[in-house]
């Protein structure tokens, strides 16, 4: 006798760890989660490289999980100058909440006045607000805008633990006049300020760790790890159950397919559900028609300025890493409040060509970097099956830069990042600068050119199975996340963003996770 499931959650993400967690919350419900990557039962089995420290490219004290077994290892295509991007993913438990970086940016009103005004009415600051604290434990704040008994622990570091760099960072876009900001995610927060992070001493608070760990043992809550699925059954617009790789069908009354913005839509096309005409060229028998899936890819697109730097920082590398200050503001003539990031980041010397932040042509030496980040991008880009291999990596197409208007953004915000760098405060330990040549700042033809074969992703892919109403060609679910015209079929993920939200993506994903689980208890 087959097991029918209530819910089958594909991927044990920042999103699906949530919805596991919450629906298995009711003993009544029969909850599968399914994960491509590993899986573990207590906190102590997970390995260091995922637990501690940063993980990342963002961090040069810890191991990197970055191109390990904890990587999906996609490539991506920035544009037409820079075609072999790398594009990690998390392929474990907590998903990419367990490689990422940990800054716990919320989104702003802003960007959910924007989803509003795409038809997604469920969706106001005032509504998202309430999850945010849900989900939260602040030991910074206790006030309107915080939880503090939420399963994420958030911490700022203090402003005396900052590294050179990055205290002399701080100091100097003050004298710019920029305002200090004590809490990025207050709602109209603005200016430099210390980052929210979920790790607290040095220890990496993912959804595995803070959603599913704690549920593991539930009798109703079954973990299915290193699983990949490779299809969803649908027949006459019901979804009918999932096919493993191992061949292995498994039933269920609703699927949530909450495996990210890169897998969620290229399992959706794997199954028949997209542009027809597309999916025919490949050989894959389309079943319902969905044109929005794998389009409206979003990001936020970045580059650096690059110089050397005196060794003496390398003796202050602390806990977590280079991510702890940031400067947050709006660009110049731009009618979208904080539409640019600033992270002061150094990097000792003999870091692999790997690096995921630092792309200069010099790798021996130790550096400091100004990261220039773009915030609600105009250029949208594809994802889409590889037609000699549909089931393995996708072609991820970040269309970077496709509209001036980003362009512009970018080179207003180089040149504010090198003129803070000239202050004199930053002469004991910035040497010359490597990337851009000097040349570059002085002639906006070269500064194009370097930003063009330079700007790489900030690793917040999303937008690709869009949420939006059913009028909307392009929409792939509803506000519930529900697939246009599919029955029993999900999808909970930074996916269903219709844009890419004016932070770092994970705190949204988990908000998203605890506001989705609510509408599905509810019958939504």
């Amino acid at each position: 006798m087959k097991k029918i499931f209530d819910y089958i959650i594909i991927g044990a993400g920042s999103s699906g760890g949530v919805i596991a967690s919450r629906l298995s919350e009711n003993p009544n419900n029969k909850v599968l989660l399914i994960e491509a990557g590993n899986s573990f039962e207590t906190v102590d089995e997970i390995p260091d490289v995922l637990k501690k420290g940063m993980a990342t490219g963002a961090d040069w004290t810890g191991n990197l999980a970055v191109g390990t077994k904890f990587d999906w290892k996609y490539e991506g295509i920035s544009n037409e100058e820079f075609k072999n991007m790398g594009v990690p993913r998390g392929k474990v438990i907590g998903g990419t909440s367990s490689i990422n970086g940990q800054v716990f940016i919320r989104a702003i009103p802003e960007d959910f006045e924007n989803w509003k005004n795409k038809g997604l009415d469920d969706w106001s600051y005032e509504e998202c607000l309430k999850y945010y604290i849900k989900l939260e434990n602040d030991l910074d704040f206790n006030n309107e805008f915080h939880g503090n008994e939420g399963p994420i622990p958030v911490m700022r570091h203090k402003i005396e633990t900052l590294l050179e760099d990055q205290l002399t960072f701080y100091e100097s876009v003050q004298e710019m006049g920029f305002p200090v900001t004590e809490d990025h995610n207050l709602p109209f927060s603005e200016g430099v300020g210390p980052l929210p992070l979920n790790n607290v001493n040095g220890m990496r608070w993912s959804t595995g760790i803070s959603y599913v760990i704690p549920a593991i043992y539930r009798d109703n809550l079954e973990v299915l790890s290193n699983s990949i699925c490779e299809k969803i059954i649908i027949d006459n617009c019901i979804q009918r159950g999932v096919i493993l790789k191992n061949g292995n069908v498994i039933e269920g009354n609703e699927i949530i397919l909450s495996a990210g913005a890169v897998e969620s839509p290229k399992l959706l096309l794997n199954s028949g559900v997209g542009d027809k005409d597309s999916l025919s060229k490949i050989g894959i028998e389309h079943v319902h028609q969905l044109p929005g899936v794998g389009l409206n890819l979003s990001d936020h697109p970045a580059v650096e300025l690059v110089w050397k730097s005196s060794e003496k920082l390398l003796d202050q590398l602390s806990d977590v890493g280079a991510q702890k200050v940031a400067l947050r503001y709006t660009s110049e003539n731009s009618d979208d409040r904080l539409d640019m990031i600033s992270v002061m980041r150094f990097q000792p010397g003999g870091i692999s060509k790997d690096d995921l932040h630092f792309r200069s042509s010099d790798f021996g030496e130790s550096r400091i970097a100004i990261t220039t980040g773009l915030f609600l991008a105009k250029s949208h880009g594809k994802l889409s099956l590889n037609p000699e291999d549909p089931k393995n990596s996708p072609i991820i197409n970040y269309n970077y830069l496709n509209n001036d208007y980003d362009t512009e953004r970018l080179i207003k915000g180089i040149k504010l990042n090198y003129e803070i760098a000239r202050n004199s405060k930053f002469d004991p330990f910035r040497g010359d600068l490597i990337e851009p040549l000097p040349e570059a700042l002085e002639d906006e033809k070269l500064l194009r050119y370097w930003i063009n074969s330079k700007v790489h992703t900030m690793h917040h892919i999303s937008g690709t199975c869009k949420m939006g109403s059913e009028d909307d060609e392009n929409a792939v679910s509803n506000k519930y996340g529900k697939v246009h015209g599919i029955e029993g079929l999900r999808v909970v993920d930074c996916s269903i963003m219709p844009d890419c939200v004016r932070a770092n993506t994970n705190a949204t994903a988990i908000m998203m996770g605890e506001k989705i689980s609510d509408h599905i208890k509810l019958g939504d």
